[in-house]
């Protein structure tokens, strides 16, 4: 199996595009690929943070990106730089440790990956994908930087499952093989060691009717699995890990066709075994989903509903969770909010950045069990103003 035992450094050369061009690299595995494992920066530091801007003035598909600087009193300030990669509407944009390295699933199935220094951006690569060896709709760094694992979600006879890349010294990307091929893998998120809980409808040799797997993924098989709604109606849209003691893992699903109401399925995870807990439901369009690091509370943005709910926990209760309902807002409430990213270290833990129509909300994890909104921030009017992905550095 390629990955490491410690997700860390294999040893060898990579390769990857640097002339922002898209890359021409082989699907082949590359026989000695190199790992570069990085030091996470410093916890209290100004951070940057980064968005794509879809659309132009006209309204036509855009490829363009924007840096925002984010000050350790939690200020976002526009910064005037701007780059251009392939196109990314609604994703994450994840970054090494290190914060120096940034990686995002594109519209076309690409990776668009960058540099970062301080503030200024080289594009590395405009669209990765290892010769058409996936089609990427999201992307998961490993806790040291030394790899990615791209979630391809197309069925698993169409090349659907969990690819492997190493990430060189430089940002350049080294093409590892699939490590677990997969039917609609829609999210994934590591835990520690070499395990990681996948949404999937099926996963390697996973049970038929399984929907969320532990999966160690230097082996061959799945440690456990369970059904998440107990239907086949579901579309993924976002899952998290939640807790700091018992941990729970919590699966949104946003379908707009099925005729159910949307919903997130909780399951309790426990040495090598997945128990389904409840179903959350109604909650319209949960496309985004953040746990609080003190995994005392946590929020589910609501696209369509223009809304951000409270999920609220109680230890012991039976069951565990409830929807709170919405914020209370700062300002105006969220316009079609997207993909919200959080900061687990420093001065700022706590705080969720979350893209919206023309701006940046933030929210924050306030202690307690309590959610606070700070209002949001607008970069811009008319349509080449429009937020899409969003990251920042951890």
């Amino acid at each position: 199996m390629l990955v490491c035992a410690t997700l860390a450094a294999c040893g060898g050369g990579g390769s990857g595009s640097v002339d922002g061009g898209g890359s021409d690299a082989s699907a082949a595995v590359d026989a000695a690929p190199t790992g570069c494992p990085r030091t996470p920066a410093a916890a209290d530091r100004e951070r940057v943070v980064v968005i794509s801007h879809p659309y132009d003035a006209s309204g036509a598909k855009a490829p363009t990106y924007e840096l925002l600087a984010l000050g350790t009193d939690g200020t976002l300030t526009q910064t005037g730089t701007t780059f251009e990669m392939g196109r990314s509407l609604d994703a994450r944009i994840h970054f090494t440790p290190d914060g120096a390295i940034g990686m995002v699933a594109q519209e076309d199935g690409t990776l668009g990956v960058f540099r970062l220094d301080g503030t200024t951006p080289t594009v590395i690569d405009s669209g990765y994908d290892a010769g058409g060896a996936f089609y990427a709709s999201d992307v998961v760094i490993s806790a040291d930087g030394a790899h990615a694992f791209v979630l391809d979600a197309q069925w698993r006879e169409n090349g659907g499952g969990i690819d492997q890349l190493a990430i060189d010294c430089d940002g350049n990307l080294a093409y590892e093989g699939e490590i677990a091929p997969a039917r609609l893998a829609y999210a994934m998120t590591l835990l520690s060691g070499t395990s990681a809980l996948v949404a999937a409808d099926d996963i390697r040799d996973s049970t038929s009717g399984d929907t969320v797997h532990l999966v160690d993924l230097t082996g061959n098989s799945v440690i456990a699995g369970a059904d998440a709604f107990g239907d086949d109606q579901a579309i993924v849209s976002d899952a998290t890990l939640f807790g700091t003691g018992a941990q729970y893992f919590l699966v949104a699903d946003n379908s707009q066709f099925s005729g159910v109401d949307n919903r997130i399925a909780v399951f309790a995870l426990g040495a090598q075994k997945l128990t389904p807990v409840q179903v959350l439901t109604p909650i319209e369009d949960p496309f985004a989903l953040v746990a609080a690091p003190d995994g005392d509370v946590a929020i589910a943005v609501s696209g369509f509903g223009n809304a951000i709910y409270q999920i609220d926990y109680t230890m012991g209760g039976d069951p565990p969770f409830s929807i709170a309902g919405e914020l209370t807002y700062t300002g105006a409430k969220p316009q079609l909010p997207g993909k919200a990213v959080l900061i687990d270290r420093g001065s700022l833990r706590g705080m969720v950045l979350v893209a919206e129509l023309q701006g940046i909300r933030r929210v924050r994890f306030a202690g307690g069990g309590t959610v606070e909104d700070d209002g949001v921030t607008l970069v811009g009017s008319g349509n080449e103003a429009t937020v899409g992905s969003i990251g920042v550095q951890p």
